[in-house]
């Protein structure tokens, strides 16, 4: 006996974002789950591409270590069970209009069950066809989630739940494109980020999400994207990017990706545009955006420039860049690199530190490798055929992926003398180091060599350093110091901004809110002029969409912008990870006391009483450290942090019996220092 087509209620099974069914006509769910067994073998079959199976696969899935009978007695009470929650009403011996068992097979009839991840897929595969903004945005509004997240970890679900986010992120991909071909860049951003949100390796939509920066008028977001896609492709997959990532990145620093002032006009985000973080409470009309202005750094950009214009008549071929971190290095870098561009400057990058330290002379190779992608294909095959000890080294100039001899950095060096004097012969050759702190030892070498031939050669090496993370007796300490004492080297510390610039930065990033004095006092006093902190302090504000911003109440923006920003927290977090255990004890127990400055009897008697306690000479060599790292600076009657939102964020990441066990140690002896450790000064 069979139920009629017509007189059978269509069930509505839903596997994205967690299991449900339910009656479509009375939007009833069905509930009646006797087994658990019963609901995962409706998983099962709901998730399979032809919601069949035969019963031994199912045998095999559900009960691997079960004998045979066992395992067919579990299947018929499982099958049971799950009929019977369909259709609580059905009488013995009559055949299930939603699950028929046929000469062994069990299948799940989509007669009359409708499941939304089969919907999802067949929008999704018309979407991808049709290429229009309509099929894109119905097929992802028809992904509810993950695929079964209750079973995140059954592998049996785990092919299905991976092919579906796949279609997922093809989609965000798929309508970014459309979205940006059509100028609506912010949209096209929006659905980029969403991508790599879920995965962060696919490397197309760092580098789509890149251009749009650059067309949009941001390219120091563009960099920083490139910055994240090597980062992660490292990270997650021991890669470097692509030669067209590459490629795109330093046509960006070149300024070679002109902004599109067309699309940002059809674009109808405009108040999201150059940098897609601002408040929507901001007064009407206005653009506000969150770009770091380039301010306080005038005077050293046009000593860079000069000193690249002058060719072999200056004195030294390399300028170091010393300074805190966030106090805006690699952004000055950025800005020197364009300049030099636009004025026809042959400019070679070496990114990011981490990617320099991974293999030796990885400095270069970095350098000369985005230098290379970004030809054309009949000047990369001159390169390769010109110089072949650096077609061995550059990826993009290799041929057939031959391994390098085990002595070739010895034919490496003399390569890249010659590359860097031919090109020197028809432009002025700028070689940006970034992060020098991470080099290899064979780059360090070679950085020394090239410093002494630059004198006489229309080549500017300039790197950046963080002092406080170079040891005394290091390699790099020594290639400093040999060659500041040479006078090959020029070093340019930079330091926080004024008063009067950090105010500018402000403004420049607020340029719709009503930034009043008390609330720029404020954020210098935290920041102390860093600018990263007094960035990412506006960042937050700006985040939160306060309405008190727009209105002018400073008073209730500085409390919407109090807590610790996200980023500061992890630089702080990295810095005190980088640190010996005694020096970060030192330090987490003076930001415990919640006071201004600490004196040295309070931490003697903090340090003294701590489990295991810190001896006083330990102390001392502390406190010398965290002087020399600039972490911690001498005040008046005391130590103090050199950065308010250092000591907070320090404070902060503590856990609360943490908190109790060092307000514990400072008040040994009836001494307290902890009256304001619940609300830090700063």
């Amino acid at each position: 006996m069979s139920t009629a087509l017509g007189d059978t209620p269509l069930l509505s099974m839903r596997l994205l974002g967690g299991f449900r069914v339910e009656h479509a006509d009375v939007a009833r769910a069905v509930s009646g789950w006797q087994r658990r067994s019963a609901k995962t073998l409706t998983k099962l079959l709901a998730t399979c591409p032809e919601h069949a199976l035969h019963r031994e696969q199912i045998l095999d899935i559900l009960w691997p270590g079960a004998d045979v009978d066992s395992a067919l007695n579990s299947f018929g009470k499982a099958l049971h069970a799950a009929r019977h929650a369909f259709e609580p009403d059905l009488p013995r011996r009559t055949d299930s209009a939603y699950l028929r068992l046929t000469d062994a097979m069990l299948a799940l009839n989509t007669d009359h069950v409708a499941i939304d991840a089969d919907k999802f897929e067949q929008l999704a595969e018309d979407a991808l066809r049709n290429q229009d903004v309509t099929s894109y945005e119905s097929a992802l509004a028809a992904y509810g989630g993950e695929l079964l997240p209750e079973d995140r970890y059954a592998d049996w679900c785990a092919e299905r739940r991976s092919v579906l986010a796949e279609l997922r992120v093809r989609l965000l991909v798929g309508l970014a494109e459309v979205l940006g071909n059509d100028g609506a860049c912010n949209e096209a951003a929006d659905q980029l980020r969403a991508a790599l949100g879920q995965d962060p390796t696919r490397e197309v939509a760092h580098r789509r999400l890149m251009h749009l920066y650059a067309e949009m008028g941001t390219p120091d977001q563009a960099v920083r994207q490139f910055q994240i896609c090597a980062d992660v492709l490292r990270r997650e997959l021991d890669m470097a990017p692509q030669p067209e990532t590459v490629s795109l990145y330093h046509k960006i620093l070149g300024c070679r990706v002109p902004p599109q002032s067309a699309a940002a006009d059809r674009d109808p985000s405009m108040a999201d545009r150059n940098r897609a973080v601002v408040s929507q409470h901001l007064p009407a009309g206005t653009e506000a955006t969150l770009v770091r202005p380039f301010v306080g750094r005038d005077r050293v950009i046009q000593h860079l420039c000069g000193q690249l214009a002058r060719g072999t008549q200056r004195r030294g071929g390399m300028i170091l860049l010393t300074g805190e971190a966030g106090i805006g290095k690699t952004r000055l870098l950025e800005e020197f690199a364009a300049r030099a561009g636009r004025q026809g400057a042959a400019v070679l990058w070496s990114g990011r530190g981490a990617h320099a330290k991974q293999f030796a002379c990885g400095l270069f190779a970095v350098a000369l490798e985005g230098y290379a992608a970004s030809l054309p294909a009949a000047e990369r095959n001159e390169l390769a055929g010109r110089y072949p000890a650096l077609a061995r080294f550059i990826p993009s100039l290799g041929t057939s992926g031959e391994p390098a001899p085990g002595d070739y950095h010895l034919d490496l060096i003399p390569a890249i003398v010659r590359l860097l004097t031919d090109l020197g012969r028809r432009q002025p050759v700028l070689l940006v180091l970034n992060d020098l702190h991470d080099a290899d030892p064979f780059s360090l070498d070679l950085v020394r060599y090239l410093a002494h031939l630059a004198v006489q050669r229309p080549w500017l090496m300039v790197g950046a350093v963080r002092e406080e993370e170079v040891e005394a007796g290091s390699e790099l300490r020594r290639l400093i110091e040999a060659t500041t004492r040479e006078r090959l080297c020029l070093r340019i510390e930079l330091r926080c901004l004024s008063r009067r610039d950090c105010d500018q930065m402000v403004r420049g990033l607020l340029p719709g809110a009503r930034a009043g004095d008390e609330l720029l006092a404020r954020i210098y006093q935290r920041s102390r002029g860093n600018p990263l902190f007094a960035g990412e302090l506006v960042r937050q504000l700006s985040e939160r969409g306060d309405p008190a911003l727009a209105a002018g109440d400073q008073d209730e923006s500085w409390r919407a912008a109090a807590q610790v920003p996200a980023r500061v927290r992890a630089l702080a977090a990295m810095r005190l990870a980088a640190m010996d255990e005694t020096l970060r004890r030192v330090l987490v127990l003076a930001a415990a006391s919640g006071a201004a400055e600490i004196s040295l009897g309070a931490l003697r008697t903090g340090t003294a009483a701590l489990e295991p306690p810190v001896s006083d000479a330990a102390l001392l060599d502390a406190l010398d450290q965290a002087l020399q790292m600039g972490v911690l600076e001498e005040g008046s009657s005391g130590f103090a942090f050199r950065h308010p939102l250092f000591r907070s964020a320090v404070y902060e990441s503590l856990s609360r019996h943490r908190r109790d066990q060092l307000h514990a140690a400072l008040t040994r002896g009836g001494r307290d220092v902890t009256q304001l450790a619940v609300s830090p000064a700063g």
